[in-house]
């Protein structure tokens, strides 16, 4: 099989598939996300840590900006003190580089960047840089002669991989359409009271093609009629139809969610479970915690080796390519610290480090391992790539997008009630499910669990500022999706649903 990119516009969520297997979760996020770009106001300054707080104008988190991303406000290079640069109320534009997590706000840049399939462009720096995934030499002088004769006076540019071999012509048609796209933002600026938002990337399909798109994938498979129009469009604008490397464009049409038919929404349910079974028999738990994420490898009832030895390595080495897509699929940032089975001959721990290198190196957002500790534990790092699975369907994230498998929800609770557990479901097979979406979703969150769930669907709209009084019956499918503002309904689709209000129910329903 080859490589497939499943796009679910009703979703506004997407998936990279190999063999079958998904590779990477794309969703467009309705909130904070990478890239957006805002007219903040400066709220605090820290200058013991040389930081300062921006205001965004949402009600959650202010942005973190650090002295170090603030390089084209400073007056002179030699400036120390963040107090020399910022003050307060002062407008401030501004770029996410690291979305929220659960804890802490989105981190800030002032160095703005706009990007596009082949390009970069940096409009408050003059430098050339050309990506280090271009190993030909011969290819990066060209690309670095050609940025001599293209760049604006005043900008920069950065030449992505997939610049490598694409006319001229295609690369300054871009160039003029980001340049035009900054005079916008600019425009805006000047025109608009802070703090407000300027630019953002929100279109999911434009986000897939120019971000994910190369000559391995061979089909595309979409659920929207609109959506495919969008898709040909991009396809053409970018010249990625060549017929060396023309995709294969299906629209999906069958009445099966496409998330159940690709299996998607089936993987999500599996990553959201710390246990994972491994293919020989042992398995794994993963925790994921505010400072690092701890993996836990047993092996279980494996016992098809000749010697306790060999059975060790074999798991072990089983664990770690599990680990290597678990990381993926999860999207796990930051510290990560690996429990493997201890083995005692140095020889096995080489050879299963070796294995686990080759197994990180196909991952975009490179992992680099740092010690094998006395201990046995192998340390390593992942640079963060946007929000994890687990904090995506978390109560603080404002994106609940969990797809779990119910007809009908029956009882909302009151908040007072909102950290107990289901003690009267008995359908063994929704257990693991619902148990997870409370420990991950209802317990932190100002919202209502769920007394009940009942056979199969998708999730669905609550309004919260009624759901307290009125008792709701809802047959459709749909999405669950909790923001804290509840004058907007996210991502951007709203779907048909169906209330069915009983005020003579209430006292029979609520409790």
């Amino acid at each position: 099989m080859t490589n497939t990119i499943v796009i679910s516009c009703l979703h506004n969520m997407a998936a990279i598939l190999y063999c079958g297997q998904i590779q990477k979760l794309v969703v467009a996020n309705a909130h904070y996300q990478v890239s957006d770009i805002y007219l903040g106001c400066v709220d605090k300054i820290f200058s013991g840590i040389n930081a300062a707080f921006i205001d965004l104008g949402k009600n959650e988190y202010s942005g973190f900006i650090h002295i170090s991303d603030t390089g084209p406000l400073k007056k002179k290079y030699y400036v120390n003190s963040i107090t020399n640069i910022l003050t307060i109320r002062q407008r401030i534009l501004v770029q996410i580089t690291k979305e929220p997590t659960l804890n802490k706000g989105p981190r800030l840049t002032a160095n703005i960047t706009l990007s596009g399939r082949y390009i970069v462009l940096m409009p408050f720096s003059q430098a050339i840089c050309i990506s280090r995934k271009i190993h030909d030499e011969d290819e990066r002088h060209y690309l670095k002669a050609l940025a001599i004769l293209i760049k604006p006076a005043t900008m920069g540019l950065l030449f992505r991989p997939s610049a490598v071999g694409v006319d001229e012509e295609i690369i300054l048609s871009e160039l003029k359409n980001l340049k035009e796209q900054w005079n916008f933002i600019q425009k805006s600026a000047i025109n608009s009271y802070s703090p407000v938002l300027l630019y953002k990337d929100e279109d999911i399909i434009k986000k897939v093609i120019r971000d994910f798109y190369n000559n391995n994938i061979k089909n595309i498979i979409i659920d929207s009629n609109l959506g495919l129009k969008q898709l040909s469009y991009y396809i053409h604008t970018w010249h990625c139809n060549n017929s060396s490397m023309h995709p294969l464009i299906k629209l999906y049409s069958n009445n099966q969610c496409i998330l159940d038919a690709f299996g998607i929404s089936q993987a999500i349910s599996r990553a959201l479970i710390p246990k994972v079974d491994l293919i020989l028999g042992g398995y794994m738990f993963i925790e994921t915690l505010e400072a690092f994420t701890i993996i836990d490898v047993n092996s279980g009832s494996f016992n098809n080796s000749t010697s306790a030895r060999e059975t060790v390595l074999k798991t072990n080495c089983s664990a770690a390519t599990e680990i290597a897509y678990q990381l993926q699929i999860r999207n796990i940032a930051g510290v990560i610290i690996i429990d493997f089975i201890d083995m005692e001959s140095q020889r096995d721990q080489l050879q299963l480090l070796e294995h686990f290198n080759k197994e990180l190196a196909l991952d975009d957002a490179q992992p680099q391992i740092v010690q094998l500790s006395e201990l046995g534990l192998v340390e390593l790092t992942r640079r963060r790539q946007g929000k994890s699975l687990y904090e995506l369907i978390s109560s603080d994230s404002n994106y609940f997008h969990f797809l779990i498998q119910s007809e009908q929800i029956k009882s909302l609770k009151s908040i007072n009630h909102k950290k107990q557990i289901f003690q009267t479901l008995n359908r063994s097979l929704l257990s693991t499910e619902i148990n997870t979406i409370n420990k991950v979703f209802f317990q932190k969150s100002n919202f209502y669990q769920l007394t009940n769930f009942y056979s199969a669907c998708d999730l669905y709209i609550v309004n919260s500022s009624h759901a307290y009084k009125q008792y709701y019956l809802l047959n459709t499918r749909s999405k669950l999706i909790y923001s804290q503002d509840y004058s907007r309904i996210l991502p951007c689709t709203i779907y048909n649903y169906l209330f069915s209000m009983s005020t003579d129910y209430n006292q029979n329903f609520l409790f």
